[in-house]
């Protein structure tokens, strides 16, 4: 059989068929409102072991209201149409978020979902009890809906393939839409990274913009909704780690759209003090200078590689104390007491105080109320030190973490599972002692638990082309748009690079910007002159990770850009590791920018490379 290409039937029949199952959604969504609400009056007059139902129906429509909610807005994604072995008549399968088997709407985690990966012609997967189902895929569309309205439709079938049907240029940040081959991409990875087995380590690694956030997150969803899964990976027992509160936002935002709600997402810092209990304030970093704490942090990070289990005594700043003396300088010492009269900890200091909570109690856990089961079948209510068993723990930027820290987290996995995902690249380490071998945690990655995505999707051609002339080993996916070239401007102040930005940002036409430096106290000016503008972030290298922007800025650029700057003889590692952070720094930088680079400072990037 043949389809016979009429991209305009298509379209018309699409759209028909869009209207036909949102009306059928939203009625089922006002039945289930109805439900619900039913179902809470009962509630009130039951018993309390009739309670125990109702409250699962209530839990049950409560969740099919937030699913059928995002039905309304994007119904499916994928239709597929199939002859199953020794049948002869075409059905037409649809993938989604969520299910809707009214309308044969299936989500994305059901095992016939694998089969939206596979090309036109035979296909087969593993159905739930087993068997082998064996199909004949004479057709396959790929649509992006929004708010119920076709942004794109693609198609491909027996004896045509894939074409463009429909595109709507929704976004003024792309001036060339190249969302078919990016996605055949990413549904190679995702499939992978979803079906992997669900025990033990996963790495999903790859430059900036290479869409592995995107993949992690999918990931969890598909482990906390798979039937076969899902009373394994309770999301009420699962932890993301980000790096900061704007990724924990980013994150907040995008779980519950794949249907995920109650996942605990956290910062190592934040899980820390809350878990020790501390209401001291907390710094990544402490010291007046960049010099300062780079050398106070490197002490720390090599009393954190001797600490001995017999220390683990006295309270938390005596602890401390003992911990650091042998290698502080006297200079280093006062920074401590510094530090101790101003109520600051950093992430050094939390990393040691766990370590010395799992020493006395041998486990990472918190005091909590919990219930417990008499010989009479009651109940009696009991507080104590309930150890971390996470069924799944997501690392977020896995790189800039001491490999003492990642030990600690996997300490907390449930011992069933073992589950990690590791997020990350290691080349965008901006920390100090971070890890740098998968051998430092005795984690073992083989080929079938990881995924490195090899290309970037975020910036321009142009803006990549620059970055790989910088002397950073980069692929250029032919797919994406050229993009303006890339601005290098020398300048002899801050005053002039603030006056070429406000030249570039005068038209207002873009949706956001970013001005970017390596270090700090550099940005004052900036923050100043651009603080009532909400569209204009001001940031570090550092901060920058993980976020993108229309327009980049990145200021500051000097000869010293990449040394390590010490006015005082250090230790090699020190310098070397200074040095492989700074172009690290630098590569998150210029990687930050979707359509426009502008590179300023007393001297040009280009010409000090190739100096």
């Amino acid at each position: 059989m043949i389809y016979v290409m009429n991209k305009e039937r298509i379209l018309k029949d699409a759209k028909k068929h869009i209207k036909e199952v949102l009306l059928r959604i939203n009625n089922s969504n006002i039945n289930t409102k109805e439900s619900l609400k039913n179902s809470r009056e009962a509630f009130k007059n039951m018993s309390s072991s009739d309670r125990v139902v109702e409250e699962r129906l209530i839990t049950y429509f409560s969740k099919r209201i937030i699913e059928l909610e995002v039905l309304k807005k994007s119904p499916y994604f994928t239709r597929c149409d199939v002859i199953w072995e020794g049948e002869k008549e075409i059905r037409s399968l649809y993938f989604s978020k969520f299910s809707f088997s009214d309308e044969n709407i299936y989500s994305w985690v059901s095992k016939a979902s694998s089969i939206r990966f596979e090309d036109i012609g035979y296909v087969k997967y593993l159905k739930p009890d087993g068997e082998m189902q064996i199909a004949n895929l004479l057709r396959k569309d790929q649509c992006m809906i929004i708010d119920g309205k076709i942004k794109f439709l693609s198609t491909e079938s027996i004896g045509n393939s894939r074409q463009l049907i429909y595109q709507e240029h929704f976004s003024n940040r792309k001036t060339g839409f190249v969302l078919p081959e990016i996605v055949s991409e990413m549904e190679k990875a995702q499939d992978k990274v979803i079906r992997a087995d669900y025990r033990g380590s996963f790495l999903i690694s790859g430059p900036a913009g290479s869409g592995k956030t995107t993949l992690a997150l999918h990931r969890v969803a598909y482990l906390a909704t798979a039937p076969d899964l899902a009373s394994k990976f309770e999301t009420k027992t699962m932890i993301v780690f980000v790096q900061d509160d704007s990724t924990r936002d980013y994150f907040s935002h995008l779980l519950p759209e794949l249907g995920i709600n109650d996942v605990l997402i956290t910062t190592f810092a934040t899980w820390a003090l809350e878990i020790l209990n501390l209401k001291e304030n907390y710094v990544l970093r402490y010291g007046n200078n960049e010099e300062e704490k780079d050398l106070y942090e490197f002490m720390k990070i090599k009393a954190l590689r001797n600490y001995e289990k017999y220390i683990c005594t006295g309270s938390k700043y005596v602890f401390l104390e003992k911990v650091y003396q042998e290698f502080f300088s006297e200079k280093q010492f006062k920074i401590f007491l510094r530090q101790k009269k101003e109520k600051v900890f950093d992430h050094i200091d939390l990393t040691l105080m766990l370590l010395k909570l799992k020493d006395e109690k041998n486990d990472i856990g918190i005091i909590k109320e919990y219930w417990h089961e008499l010989q009479n079948g009651k109940f009696k209510k009991k507080s104590g030190f309930v150890p971390f068993k996470f069924s799944l723990i997501v690392v977020d930027e896995f790189q800039n973490y001491l490999p003492e820290q990642l030990n600690l987290l996997r300490s907390c996995t449930d011992k069933k599972n073992q589950s990690v995902i590791y997020v990350g690249d290691m080349r965008q380490q901006v920390r100090l002692g971070t890890i740098i071998d998968w051998h430092e945690i005795d984690e073992k990655m083989q080929d079938d638990r990881q995924v490195v995505m090899q290309k970037v999707y975020r910036n321009t051609k142009n803006i990549l082309r620059y970055v790989k002339s910088i002397g950073y080993e980069i692929i250029i996916p032919r797919e994406i748009s050229e993009g303006d070239k890339v601005q290098e401007i020398a300048v002899t102040s801050t005053l002039e690079e603030i006056s070429y930005i406000k030249d570039i940002l005068n038209d207002d036409a873009y949706a956001s910007a970013c001005i970017i430096a390596k270090d700090l106290s550099y940005l004052d000016n900036f923050k100043k002159e651009f603080k009532n503008n909400k569209k204009i972030s001001v940031m570090t290298m550092a901060q920058s990770q993980g976020v993108e922007f229309d327009k980049v800025f990145i200021v500051g650029i000097s000869e010293t850009i990449f040394s390590s700057n010490f006015s005082i003889d250090v230790d090699e590692r020190l310098k070397k590791d200074k040095v492989k952070i700074n172009k690290d720094l630098l590569y998150i930088a210029l990687t930050r920018a979707i359509s426009e680079l502008h590179v300023l400072g007393t001297i040009k990037l280009s010409d000090i490379v190739h100096s």
